[in-house]
């Protein structure tokens, strides 16, 4: 089973990420734009996982989701990776209760450390909603600041975050299927 950590992003802020995304396109080319259909924010992407573990990383999940209270959290600005001179990927960033969302992920990796042979990216934790892949822009990168002043509105949609998932990815033709297989809710009592 191919398996991921995320969040929900609420509709309303999706449409806003749409809406932000769709003047980006009028602005610069890229070689992909992210679909933002089935919008989530990653905390862990687990990769290929064995069954039998599954029961084990819900449990994870659910130790967790008692140590962490609701949060809320805000669209932020634009980012890119590596850099904005030279950007691979094009991204809006998270603004708000962000303490939280970081300690969310880093205890979710320490449960998980515990599972000889489950693998999840250990790099630094940099909370963002990808916009494109590969934008296309001149010598000058990529305006941030500009584009954060111009493009952005100044109170961007926020919402509490409540739960998180275990999501399946189905790798298909026509795209990735993404099904919940748990939900943890925060600051609950689990089979007590």
């Amino acid at each position: 089973m191919r398996l991921f950590v995320a969040l929900d992003i609420p509709d309303d802020a999706v449409r806003y990420i749409a809406g932000v995304q769709k003047q980006v396109k009028s602005l610069i080319k890229a070689d992909r734009w992210q679909s933002l259909h089935n919008l989530h924010l990653t905390l862990h992407f687990l990769g290929e996982v064995g069954e039998k573990l599954v029961p084990e990383i819900c449990k994870d999940m659910d130790i967790v989701s008692e140590i962490i209270s609701p949060f809320s959290l805000q669209v932020g600005g634009f980012g890119a990776f590596p850099h904005a001179e030279r950007p691979r990927v094009l991204w809006l960033g998270l603004r708000g209760q962000t303490d939280p969302l970081r300690q969310l992920h880093l205890l979710l990796g320490k449960r998980f450390d515990l599972h000889p042979g489950l693998t999840y990216d250990k790099k630094r934790y940099s909370p963002h909603i990808t916009l494109a892949r590969g934008p296309k822009v001149g010598q000058e990168g990529v305006p941030l600041a500009e584009w954060n002043e111009r493009l952005l509105s100044s109170e961007p949609p926020a919402w509490e975050v409540t739960r998180f998932h275990l999501y399946e990815s189905e790798l298909r033709p026509d795209g990735a299927v993404h099904t919940i297989i748990h939900t943890s809710t925060f600051d609950k009592e689990h089979g007590k």
